[in-house]
């Protein structure tokens, strides 16, 4: 068993202000605690939250998020060729999610994840998916 963590999860959970960073940071504790089985986030996700953290709050704030990220038990997957070309095929025919979207579905469904932790509405249009919010 394994749960996909999303940008928004890490962006909420670094930002106090943020409508879901009391969520955020209960998601943290059930994953701490096992509940979803191993943790999982990409490279494209990684890229998306120091950005994102980097332009709505600070440099400083953005280097302490990936510290934090590469230095827990979260695992670091690559998106390799094969999930880039299914990610590609997703985002030519949905309109509702981005190609970042896109390769945590395509990334999802290559290795038979099923559960992902997220506050982007646009996932709960994926029938295959169950969201953690």
């Amino acid at each position: 068993m394994a749960i996909l963590i999303d940008a928004s999860v890490f962006c909420a959970y670094a930002n106090s202000r943020d409508v879901h960073h009391a969520r955020a940071q209960g998601i943290f504790q059930e994953i701490i605690s096992g509940k979803h089985g191993t943790a999982i986030t990409t490279d494209y996700l990684f890229d998306e939250t120091v950005s994102v953290i980097n332009r709505k709050s600070s440099r400083e704030n953005a280097v302490e998020a990936g510290k934090l990220i590469l230095g827990s038990e979260i695992l670091m997957a690559k998106i390799d060729n094969l999930c880039f070309q299914k990610s590609w095929e997703l985002f030519q025919g949905n309109k509702d999610l981005s190609f970042t979207d896109c390769t945590n579905v395509a990334f999802m469904r290559i290795f038979g994840i099923k559960k992902i932790a997220t506050f982007d509405r646009g996932f709960r249009s994926v029938a295959d998916l169950h969201v953690i919010t």
